[in-house]
């Protein structure tokens, strides 16, 4: 099977070589009188660029203003918090209206874990943007003052 691969992979480079080196003989060097990319070519791609830019812009306006694009289900559902036990395997903690959800996540399904009957609330004050801009300021500040 090795050296099937082999011969078929060293006939390939041979086939590629001989016809690069047959083009490269056949090619003369010749210089251009005019630009090969034209005012009107550059005007026509810059066009639809301005406009398939325009278009992603007006679908994502469109969709948060049908509110199709929001990540919670109108407040109802919420992830307080996520811990992985595994490389694809994770318990969540879920808070649906007033009753929260313990759910084992896996790649193939989801399943209740347990209904806790008393909500746990959450130690964190502060959200996880937040903490991250603090991190990156604290991060820029000792980057600053070594410099």
């Amino acid at each position: 099977m090795i050296k099937q691969f082999a011969n078929l992979s060293a006939f390939i480079y041979l086939s590629l070589s001989t016809q690069v080196l047959f083009a490269a003989e056949q090619s003369t060097a010749t210089t251009l009188s005019a630009s090969p990319i034209g005012a009107g070519a550059l005007f026509e791609t810059l066009l639809g660029l301005i406009l398939v830019l325009s278009l992603i812009v007006f679908l994502a306006w469109l969709l948060r203003r049908t509110g199709r694009f929001q990540m919670t289900a109108n407040g109802e559902m919420k992830i307080i918090a996520s811990i992985a036990l595994g490389p694809r395997e994770r318990a969540v903690l879920l808070q649906v209206g007033e009753q929260q959800l313990v759910v084992g996540v896996t790649a193939q399904q989801i399943n209740t874990l347990h209904i806790l009957e008393k909500n746990v609330t959450s130690d964190k004050s502060e959200d996880i943007s937040a903490g991250f801009a603090s991190k990156l300021n604290n991060m820029m500040q000792q980057g600053a003052s070594k410099s």
